[in-house]
């Protein structure tokens, strides 16, 4: 009995953890176009997520092919696009486009060469599912790079939920299991945080930022609140990448971006990948 007890105050209190992170959630990112996590049953069968999934990878994006070009590197295809349908082909109202992914691979790629004897120091804010923490892991893994990747999200890594993925048919999982294929790339380069990073990120100490990915949530505030945490740790040449660089569906992104641009001396790469997903890739000078 007193077993019994225990797991139903412990499922009663989970359900409020829960329904705590999803009302904040939905305040946090509000002017944002798609919150497709924290739900509460499957959105779709298996079927339609690949469906989905096979749309997606017949679109051609000839400025992300010519971005890759001048960096002289590119995400293997197959194993971009397998992680694409476990952590980005999601049931939502907007167009799937997981650009940013072959962005950020080619990027730091890119960087890694230039900088082939130091350990990076990469944040990510907004790690949903964990596919643009992979995507920077796996472009670590390919140049030998040493170095770590901070990501931090609302949601918890080791509580089980739905995802809105190919795999909730099999019922809720961690992210820690959604991503098992991957476990020795996270091992690796990977350290997941959980709270919001107007917070949390300002806690976090280190020696060097050389890249950060801003892609939580998409208000002013917040934007410039994640850049004054890693203001002043960045050098010449070390990169932000501000994700949905848009300005008809999030304006205040853009503000922020130009306005950090502007002010704190970074140059500006925008690339369009389609009239809803442009991204800004700023570079310090």
């Amino acid at each position: 009995m007193l077993i019994e007890t225990v797991m139903r105050n412990a499922g009663r209190l989970f359900i409020q953890c829960v329904n705590r992170a999803r009302q904040k959630l939905h305040g946090i990112t509000r002017g944002k176009q798609n919150n497709s996590l924290l739900i509460e049953n499957p959105l779709a069968e298996a079927s339609e997520y690949y469906r989905l999934w096979n749309k997606a990878r017949e679109c051609s994006y000839p400025t992300v092919d010519h971005y890759e070009r001048d960096c002289e590197a590119a995400i293997e295809t197959a194993w971009f696009h397998q992680l694409a349908l476990l952590t980005q082909v999601v049931i939502k109202r907007s167009e799937l486009c997981y650009q940013h992914g072959r962005l950020l691979y080619a990027t730091l790629v890119q960087y890694a060469r230039k900088h082939v004897r130091d350990h990076l120091n990469i944040v990510e804010t907004g790690t949903a599912r964990g596919f643009s923490a992979l995507c920077l892991a796996k472009a670590m893994h390919d140049t030998r790079t040493t170095g770590k990747i901070s990501t931090f999200d609302v949601l918890p890594h080791d509580v089980k939920m739905f995802w809105n993925c190919v795999r909730d048919a099999d019922g809720p999982r961690t992210r820690a299991d959604l991503l098992q294929d991957y476990s020795s790339l996270i091992n690796r380069y990977v350290v997941f945080y959980q709270g919001d990073t107007k917070q949390e990120l300002a806690k976090m100490t280190f020696p060097r930022v050389n890249l950060a990915f801003f892609d939580s949530v998409h208000s002013h505030e917040h934007v410039m609140a994640e850049f004054s945490s890693i203001n002043g740790l960045q050098e010449t040449g070390d990169i932000i990448f501000f994700d949905d660089y848009t300005p008809d569906l999030y304006p205040e992104v853009v503000k922020a971006a130009d306005e950090i641009c502007s002010t704190y001396g970074y140059g500006k790469n925008i690339v369009i990948a389609s009239s809803q997903r442009r991204y800004l890739i700023a570079e310090k000078q």
